[in-house]
């Protein structure tokens, strides 16, 4: 056997105006009630004191029943329709307060959400879009020059060249980077040039020249300037000893700029 729908849930609006509309009900039947037992008294008086005849009274009586009846119906009907406008305004205010706090709040702070991400992202890339760039550019020249520092020691010309281009770099931080590993390098195959110069020349000769296939300064400008692999660091950090000595200059081993700027200013010494 099938089990009977069950009426949905009332509202606390409508079972308040329920509870109402049944208290009037059950005051308008005791109203009708105690209409008809005063209708009947009167007509027993009638009957007995004024000898009137009960036809007519009750004729009387009848019509003041339906009277009384309409007008019950009618307040009854009044109060019907009260409640049910009632409830339903309670209801209606019940499902705006929940859709007001609940959907259209979450909207509100979705919508701000969402400018607010926008905005901050705007802001970002408008301030911190640039020296994040930077940044990684930064990042990848100090790997560029750690890689070619490893190169110029294992002996590979290219290596000293990106050091001595980057020692030239806008970015004040690459300048100083490339300077230092060019130095530190350059520190080390000027120690190696130099004891190779005091093992072939322990008396410490005056003529002595580490690269005698480039006897003048011209030529050894052209092994700074040119000299290929293999092992092209320390025959150029030999060029470097044996021109100080040939022309006296103070350039720093491997500064080649520093050596071609040398050169402009005392050309005679350099073109012998």
């Amino acid at each position: 056997m099938s089990t009977p729908p069950q009426p949905p849930p009332q509202s606390p609006a409508e079972s308040a105006a329920k509870i109402e509309y049944d208290r009037l009900t059950a005051y308008f039947e005791k109203l009708v009630k105690y209409s008809l037992l005063a209708i009947g008294t009167i007509i027993a008086i009638a009957g007995v004191f004024l000898w009137k005849n009960t036809s007519d009274v009750q004729g009387q009586a009848a019509a003041s029943i339906k009277a009384t009846q309409d007008t019950a119906t009618h307040e009854i009907s009044e109060i019907a329709n009260a409640a049910q406008v009632t409830a339903k305004a309670e209801a209606q205010k019940a499902i705006e307060a929940a859709f007001e706090k609940q959907n259209v709040q979450r909207m509100i702070e979705n919508t701000a959400q969402k400018k607010v991400d926008a905005a901050v992202e705007a802001a970002v890339q408008k301030n911190l879009g640039a020296r994040i760039e930077a940044f990684k550019s930064l990042l990848n020249e100090i790997g560029e020059i750690s890689n070619h520092g490893a190169q110029l020691r294992l002996g590979f010309r290219s290596g000293l060249d990106y050091l001595v281009k980057a020692k030239q770099s806008a970015d004040s931080t690459v300048r100083a980077y490339a300077s230092s590993t060019l130095t530190e390098i350059a520190a080390d195959y000027e120690v190696l040039a130099t004891q190779r110069a005091a093992a072939f020349n322990p008396q410490n000769k005056p003529d002595f020249f580490l690269l005698a296939f480039a006897p003048t300064p011209k030529a050894l400008m052209n092994v700074i300037r040119y000299q290929p692999d293999p092992l092209a660091p320390e025959t150029i950090a030999s060029a470097f000893l044996d021109m100080k000595k040939r022309v006296g200059w103070d350039v720093p081993m491997f500064d080649i700029t520093a050596a071609e700027k040398w050169c402009a200013q005392h050309k005679p010494k350099c073109e012998e």
